[in-house]
């Protein structure tokens, strides 16, 4: 295996491993907030592992920007700039991996709240939800959606980024930070207003601006990554002052019980060094074969974390409830047995989803293939 092959295969390990691991905080983080009952234990879990799930939000779009620019800077020779290709194309590849699943996953959930007596109102925002544009703000099936209609934004908005920006990756980096600068302050000025529905639509899970600077760090980083196979020093450097700078304001903040305080910013102060740290463990872990088996389940777990992002809540809206009704017993055993009862039927449903959405895009396949 030559020295380019290698490079390559590390970096999959790697990227597949973050995405494991982001979506493994996620999955338990949504575990404890829908656990039915909220004593003292389950309340500080639930706070704690929502500060993971941020975290490993902000870390799926910076991943997301990171793969869409290696890959298209990967196409061209070094320093061949502006990027130049079919944007059209690009888009229509774009929403043909992701649309299938979504609306896949939309059908199964209503089919499992059905048997879990679970209502859906069939109304208008029924509507956008099912076409994935609803965000949260409208969402009348999973909450967790809004993924889906923010990621389909920020595939929306790039090809205007790379065109506006010349594919200059200083450039997309600058024009990320000031859209994402924006927002908050937005968010922020809804804050003081007190008007929470306006503060939290512009804070988080409704559109683009507010993982702006996530999404084109990776586009950016995805550049540098392309032409050193590396991350700089000066990009740990960087990262770790605003890290430092971060901590700083956010225990200010904290002192003061102002709340979300790390999506009004310290997420764009966090997430660059929390990846690069990250990444840099990982890199290095993959080399011990004793925890070879570890990082193969993350590898897993990152390839389906889309499929694994979609489904995962409404099995737990429909299965913690009955849970708790079955099983009576010492409420510190009963979070293991949920924790156990929940991972493999999670297991046992990604595996379903995934076996059919396989089936459904083969099928596609071949009446596209008969129509041409």
């Amino acid at each position: 295996m030559n020295t380019h092959s290698q490079t390559r295969q590390t970096r999959f390990n790697w990227i597949d491993q973050i995405k494991g691991l982001a979506i493994l905080a996620i999955v338990i983080f949504h575990f404890f907030q829908n656990y039915p009952e909220r004593s003292q234990l389950i309340s500080t879990l639930d706070s704690n592992g929502a500060k993971l799930g941020y975290a490993a939000v902000d870390i799926f779009f910076l991943m997301a920007g990171f793969n869409t620019s290696y890959a298209l800077i990967s196409k061209f020779k070094k320093n061949q700039l502006p990027i130049k290709t079919n944007w059209k194309s690009w888009l229509i590849k774009r929403l043909y991996r992701i649309y299938p699943a979504y609306i896949l996953a939309v059908i199964l959930t209503c089919v499992l709240y059905f048997l879990g007596n679970i209502k859906i109102n069939l109304n208008l925002n029924f509507f956008l939800s099912f076409i994935g544009m609803a965000g949260i703000k409208f969402q009348s099936i999973n909450p967790g959606f809004w993924f889906f209609t923010v990621i389909l934004e920020a595939y929306l908005l790039t090809p205007l980024i790379f065109l506006f920006c010349k594919s200059k990756p200083n450039k997309i980096l600058i024009l990320g930070l000031i859209g994402a600068i924006i927002t908050k302050l937005l968010a922020f000025y809804f804050l003081i207003r007190d008007d929470p529905n306006t503060y939290l639509f512009f804070l988080q899970n409704n559109f683009i601006g507010s993982y702006l600077f996530q999404f084109t760090l990776g586009l950016y980083w995805g550049f540098i990554y392309a032409e050193h196979q590396i991350f700089r020093k000066i990009d740990f450097i960087v990262a770790s002052i605003l890290f430092s700078v971060g901590f700083l304001i956010y225990a200010i903040l904290t002192i003061f019980k102002i709340k979300y305080i790390y999506m009004l910013g310290i997420d764009i102060l966090f997430t660059p060094l929390f990846f690069l740290v990250i990444q840099a463990l990982l890199s290095r872990l993959d080399k011990i074969a004793k925890i070879g088996g570890i990082l193969s389940f993350l590898s897993i777990l990152g390839i389906y974390s889309y499929q694994i992002y979609l489904i995962h809540q409404p099995l737990y809206f429909v299965l913690l409830p009955k849970l708790n009704y079955l099983i009576q017993i010492n409420n510190y055993l009963k979070i293991g047995v949920f924790l156990m009862i929940v991972s493999i039927l999670l297991a046992i449903y990604v595996f379903s989803f995934i076996k059919i959405e396989r089936f459904v895009m083969k099928m596609f396949g071949t009446v596209m293939n008969k129509q041409n």
